[in-house]
């Protein structure tokens, strides 16, 4: 997390309509991470693919970024969650560090079969 995320100085908006439990909106990156732990600790694996939608706006110390990518969590006990989401992230450059400080995730539930596709691509890419 610490990678994309500030999390010395974590305020920012974060919301995902996906999201695990109650909240959908953080204000603060190490929140909002620590609310996917027990999501991704249930999980047997959580795989992702890239499927189109992607444009950055670019400056010195801010940029935003879109992305659409597909989604699978296999969790150890129970249902397997296709998804189809979008994202827009706002980036802040501080000392030569790229972090989020604002994230919007909007996903919806899918058909294992609807996103197969983009395994496939990605699978043939590697």
């Amino acid at each position: 997390m610490n990678h994309y995320y500030d999390l010395k100085s974590p305020a920012g908006v974060f919301y995902d309509n996906f999201a695990p439990g109650e909240n959908l909106l953080f204000d603060n990156a190490a929140i909002y991470g620590a609310n996917w732990e027990g999501l991704q600790a249930g999980a047997e694996s959580v795989t992702h693919a890239l499927t189109g939608g992607r444009s950055e706006l670019i400056g010195a110390h801010v940029a935003s970024t879109t992305l659409g990518f597909v989604g699978t969590i296999t969790k150890k006990v129970g249902d397997v969650i296709p998804f189809d989401g979008r994202s827009q992230l706002g980036w802040q450059c501080d000392a030569g560090q790229w972090k989020i400080r604002q994230e919007l995730n909007c996903a919806w539930m899918v058909t294992e079969e609807e996103i197969a596709h983009y395994y496939d691509a990605m699978m043939v890419g590697n």
